[in-house]
């Protein structure tokens, strides 16, 4: 978009010195003359040609101060589902606010969601080995070689669901397990596997024991991340908390 923007400015830069341009030099005495407002309308000319153009995506007011950048006059209605705008200047002027608004008329990506899933572990450097669903069995490998740990076991998962530029909050709170409390914001990118940044992101373990993990986090689609250790519990095993994350089709 900003290198669009640079080359409309440019473009119609070199529209308007084409059309300023005069093969005499003006008198000095002309540059001392008051420059016009940036608010006055350049109105109809002799010459101008008028096209209107029927949009679909955007919206009438921000196009219209985009093209103002073009020596034009520009108009436009927006009503219910209606949006028009028309242009009157001369037709290359028009030939080229026609390819500006067939190039920002488009319809926006769509939102892409996002699901997320916190594992909250129970491991222990002894005692039982305890029993994990198989796709964390690849976690548990890497905490055995990492922790020594005999053993892990899933105490909790939080799951939440949001969208790319939104935020997401969840609660999980079952007698006996205590009460966890997951938040942050969500950002997602547009290379393919797609990463998804976790801005802020806090997993916080309200009861029993209070205990807090967070961060900004990036994980890509369907890759599975150790965020480390949130707190130990009463019988004396470490929480270690994975979290992965699938952006939706």
């Amino acid at each position: 978009m900003r290198a669009l923007l640079a080359a409309l400015f440019v473009s119609a830069a070199s529209i308007a010195a084409s059309q300023d341009a005069t093969p005499e030099a003006k008198p000095a005495a002309a540059a001392a003359s008051p420059s016009p407002s940036p608010d006055a309308r350049r109105g109809v000319r002799p010459g101008d040609v008028q096209k209107v153009f029927v949009l679909k995506h955007v919206h009438v007011n921000d196009l219209a101060r985009l093209l103002s950048v073009f020596p034009a006059e520009i108009s436009g209605m927006e009503r219910d589902n209606t949006r028009v705008l028309s242009a009157s200047a001369a037709p290359a002027v028009v030939a080229a606010i026609e390819e500006t608004i067939k190039r920002l008329d488009v319809q926006p990506p769509p939102i892409r969601s996002v699901e997320i899933n916190a594992y909250v572990l129970e491991c222990s450097p002894s005692g039982e080995a305890g029993i994990l669903p198989p796709e964390l069995q690849g976690v548990l490998v890497q905490l055995k070689k990492t922790f020594n740990y005999t053993g892990c076991s899933l105490a909790r998962t939080l799951y939440a669901r949001g969208s790319d530029d939104g935020r997401l909050s969840v609660e999980s709170n079952e007698r006996g397990a205590g009460i966890y409390q997951l938040s942050g914001r969500i950002e997602v990118d547009s290379s393919e596997p797609p990463v998804v940044r976790l801005r802020s992101l806090d997993l916080t373990n309200v009861s029993p024991n209070r205990s807090r993990l967070g961060g900004d986090i990036e994980v890509r689609d369907g890759q599975k991340v150790v965020l480390g250790r949130l707190g130990v519990t009463e019988s004396g095993k470490d929480q270690i908390v994975v979290l992965t994350a699938k952006v939706a089709p």
